[in-house]
């Protein structure tokens, strides 16, 4: 029989893997684009409150670069997309097996015990 302590080491080490391999924060954006709209967050919303009462302001866009992507450009994102997929895929993978032990046990009790 496993020990409680070894099986919670093992619980721990399997989220830590998991945390490391899904560090998918800026897969789906080139970074140019995300430093832009780091960039314009910044600038202050209107809130539901200040809107009221007030005319429509016409907002300036002039800081967005409007292009098309190139193709070594694209073929970096989906490289970087594709990884994090794999990632994903294989966390997904390992945590299904991890609850599926407990469940193969359970059943391996309920019919092979006197």
């Amino acid at each position: 029989m496993i020990s409680r302590n070894t099986l919670s080491s093992a619980l721990l080490a399997v989220c830590v893997v998991v945390a490391t391999l899904t560090s998918s924060a800026d897969a789906f954006t080139a970074q140019s684009i995300q430093t832009r709209a780091l960039t314009s967050s910044v600038t202050e919303s209107p809130t539901a409150l200040s809107v009221f009462g007030k005319k429509k302001e016409e907002e300036d866009l002039s800081f967005m670069e409007v292009r098309d992507l190139t193709r070594e450009e694209m073929l970096e994102i989906n490289a970087r997309n594709e990884q994090v997929m794999k990632n994903e895929l294989g966390s997904m993978t390992a945590i299904s097996v991890l609850f599926s032990f407990p469940i193969l046990y359970l059943c391996w009790v309920a019919f092979f015990s006197d």
